[in-house]
C-alpha cells in the first residue's frame, strides 16, 4: 500500500522506497530561513477541528521573511480578523498549493494591490483571487512576513500543502521536510467503553479510565492492573500526544494502531482529508469527557455516520464472552517512526444483571438518519435536524422553564457535552410584547450561567437561527451599543510622532459586526485584530498635515451602532 509505503521511508529510510516516495511528492525548499522547531504538526485531532497543515515555530516574534516554497502563481489572498488572518496561496504546477497564514503583511507588490482592494471595497476583510499571471512567483521568492493574525494564538507560520483540484491539505512532511526527532509519543491514559444495553465492564456500565505506567522505550501498561473484566461489546480509547525534537508542545501523533490478538482492529493516519470532514473528529474523540475533564481520548468505535477519511481501520470494537481472554495493544507513532505502545489484558466475565437509567418522557430518541423526531417541537419552540446530524443515534433530553428578564421561555435540546457534524435549525417564538423588536437574539445559556449568542434572525414569527451547541436556548434582547475608546491618542493631541490610530473596540452580547474609520468624512482602511479588540489606522497618504477629523462607527450583531468623534493634529 502506497501510505505503508510512506510510513516505512520515514521510518526506515530505506533508499529503494526513497524513490517512490520522490516519484510520489515534489521536494520543495522551506518556508522560512530560520531552523523549523514545530509547535503542532498535520493531523493533529483537535475537538471541532483537525490541524491542517505545519505550525513553524518564529523565534517568538513577528516579521520573519516568509518565501515562496516553489515556483507557481499567487491564486488566492486573504485578510480577516478571524481564523487564517492574513494568508497567502500558491499554487503550483505539479498539483499542489502552498498556504502561508497568520501573515503579519505580505511583501512588495502583493502589499499594494491588496490595500488597493480594500480601498476600492470600502473593507477590511477580503477575499482576493488575482489573475493567473498577474503575480509569478519563483521558488524561494520573498512573500511575506510572519505574524500573529486571526485566530493565531502567538508568533508563528502555520504552513499547509494541498492537493490543488481537490483542495485537500496533505502532511507536509511528505515534501521532503526533515524535522530532527527522536521522541517518543507519550501515552497518558488508556479508556474502556462499555456498548449497547447488554454490556457491562467490571460489574459496570460506565466506562473507565485507566491512569498507565511504565514508558521506558515507549512500553506503557495500565497502572495497578493487568485485567479489565468485561462482557457483552467493548471499545476502546487512547489519550496521548507527541513531543517533536526539542519543541515542548504537546502535537498529534502521526499514527494511531489498535491490535486485538494481534491483528490491526483500528487504525488513524494522518495523511490527507478534506475541508468537510474536520468535525468528524468530535465523533473519533470522546467530546463528553474532553468537555467535562479537559483531556482527549481518540475512541476505537467508529460511529455509523462518522465518514472521517484518516480512519484508515474501523474494526475498533470487540464481543467478550465468560472465559475469553483477549490481548489488546495500542500502538502510537509520530512521524519519523518513533513509537510507543501500551498492553492489557480484556477478561470476558458472565453477565452481570445491572440497573440501568430509564428514559424520561421529555427524552426523545433521535435517529441519525433522520427518520425519527428529526423534526420537534415544544410550545413555542422547534428543532429541525437533517439526515447525518448527529454521528450516532442519540436519547436527548428536552425541558422548559421561565427566567426573569427574557424574551421567552428558556428551552433545552440536549446539553453541551453532546455534539453534531451538521448544523441543525432551532426556532422560538419571542414573546408578544418582544415580538416586532428589532434587537433579540437567541442566547445559549452554558451550566455555569455563562450566556453567549447564537444570533438569529426573524422569520414567520419566530427567531430562528442554524448552530451546532446544544443546550438550553433563549430569547433575549441586545440594547447595549459597543463600546469605543481611542488607546494610543487624546481628542486634540498631535500625533505626528504616531504611526497609527489605535482604538479599543468591544461588545458583549451580539458580537461586533462592522467597524469603520474615517478622515473629515472620507473611509480609511481600519484593521481589525478580534482577539484583541483592537481596531486600528496605519498612517497613509489619506492623513493631512494639520487638523484631520476623526470618526470611528462601530455596529453589532442586531445594529446596535456607537460613533466616536474626534480630531488630531498630523
Amino acid at each position: 500500500m502506497r501510505k505503508k509505503m510512506r510510513f516505512l521511508l520515514a521510518l526506515l529510510m530505506l533508499s529503494n522506497a526513497l524513490g517512490v516516495f520522490a516519484q510520489e511528492f515534489p521536494e520543495y525548499g522551506k518556508p522560512v530561513d530560520i531552523p523549523i522547531y514545530l509547535s503542532a504538526t498535520f493531523g493533529e485531532i483537535r475537538p471541532n477541528h483537525i490541524h491542517a497543515g505545519l505550525d513553524i515555530k518564529t523565534q517568538g516574534v513577528e516579521g520573519k521573511k516568509i518565501y515562496a516554497v516553489a515556483d507557481g502563481y499567487v491564486s488566492r489572498i486573504g485578510v480577516s480578523p478571524y481564523g487564517y488572518g492574513n494568508v497567502l496561496y500558491i499554487t503550483h504546477y505539479d498539483g499542489y498549493t502552498s498556504v502561508y497564514a497568520h501573515l503579519q503583511r505580505f511583501s512588495g507588490e502583493i502589499a499594494k494591490y491588496v490595500k488597493q482592494y480594500q480601498y476600492k471595497h470600502k473593507k477590511f476583510t477580503s477575499q482576493i483571487y488575482p489573475e493567473k499571471d498577474k503575480f509569478p512567483i519563483k521558488k524561494g521568492d520573498l512573500i511575506a512576513y510572519s505574524g500573529n493574525s486571526g485566530g493565531s494564538g502567538g508568533p508563528h507560520l502555520h504552513f499547509e500543502i494541498r492537493h490543488t483540484l481537490s483542495e485537500k491539505p496533505v502532511n507536509p512532511l511528505y515534501f521532503g521536510y526533515k524535522i530532527e526527532d527522536d521522541v517518543r509519543p507519550l501515552i497518558q491514559g488508556v479508556a474502556v467503553y462499555p456498548l449497547g444495553d447488554e454490556s457491562t465492564l467490571e460489574g459496570g456500565i460506565k466506562p473507565m479510565y485507566f491512569s498507565v505506567t511504565g514508558g521506558e522505550k515507549g512500553k506503557y501498561s495500565l497502572k495497578d492492573m493487568e485485567f479489565v473484566h468485561g462482557n457483552g461489546e467493548i471499545s476502546f480509547g487512547i489519550c496521548t500526544y507527541d513531543q517533536v525534537g526539542t519543541s515542548t508542545n504537546k502535537n498529534g501523533p502521526y499514527l494511531y494502531e489498535l491490535f486485538i490478538d494481534d491483528v490491526l482492529a483500528f487504525q488513524v493516519e494522518a495523511d490527507s482529508f478534506s475541508y468537510s470532514e474536520p468535525r468528524y473528529v468530535n465523533s473519533l474523540l470522546d467530546y463528553r469527557h474532553y468537555k467535562q475533564k479537559k483531556s482527549s481520548y481518540v475512541r476505537t468505535e467508529t460511529d455509523p455516520f462518522n465518514k472521517l477519511h484518516m480512519i484508515e481501520v474501523k474494526n475498533g470494537t470487540v464481543t467478550v464472552e465468560e472465559g475469553d481472554t483477549v490481548n489488546v495493544c495500542f500502538k502510537v507513532s509520530d512521524y519519523v517512526g518513533n513509537r510507543s505502545r501500551v498492553k492489557f489484558k480484556l477478561v470476558g466475565t458472565s453477565p452481570v444483571e445491572v440497573e440501568r437509567p430509564m428514559h424520561r418522557r421529555s427524552e426523545y430518541f433521535v435517529k441519525a438518519d433522520g427518520s425519527q423526531n428529526g423534526d420537534i417541537t415544544i410550545e413555542d419552540f422547534n428543532v429541525s435536524m437533517e439526515k447525518g446530524t448527529l454521528f450516532r443515534d442519540e436519547w436527548i433530553q428536552t425541558g422548559q422553564r421561565d427566567e426573569k428578564g427574557c424574551c421567552s421561555r428558556v428551552y433545552r435540546f440536549g446539553d453541551e457535552e453532546m455534539t453534531t457534524f451538521k448544523k441543525f435549525t432551532v426556532r422560538i417564538r419571542p414573546m408578544e410584547k418582544w415580538a416586532s423588536d428589532s434587537r433579540l437574539y437567541i442566547a445559549n445559556i452554558e451550566k455555569d450561567g455563562k450566556v453567549s449568542s447564537l444570533g438569529g434572525k426573524m422569520k414567520n414569527g419566530c427567531m430562528e437561527v442554524k448552530t451546532y451547541t446544544m443546550g438550553e436556548y433563549v430569547i433575549k434582547v441586545d440594547s447595549v451599543a459597543p463600546t469605543v475608546k481611542a488607546s494610543n491618542f487624546k481628542d486634540g493631541q498631535s500625533v505626528s510622532t504616531l504611526k497609527s490610530l489605535r482604538f479599543k473596540i468591544s461588545d458583549d452580547m451580539t458580537g461586533i459586526e462592522t467597524y469603520d474609520i474615517y478622515l473629515d468624512d472620507v473611509w480609511v482602511l481600519g484593521q481589525y485584530d478580534a482577539k484583541n479588540n483592537l481596531l486600528y489606522y496605519e498612517f497613509d497618504e489619506k492623513m493631512k498635515k494639520g487638523t484631520n477629523n476623526v470618526k470611528v462607527v462601530v455596529t453589532d450583531g442586531v445594529g446596535n451602532k456607537k460613533t466616536l468623534k474626534m480630531k488630531v493634529v498630523y
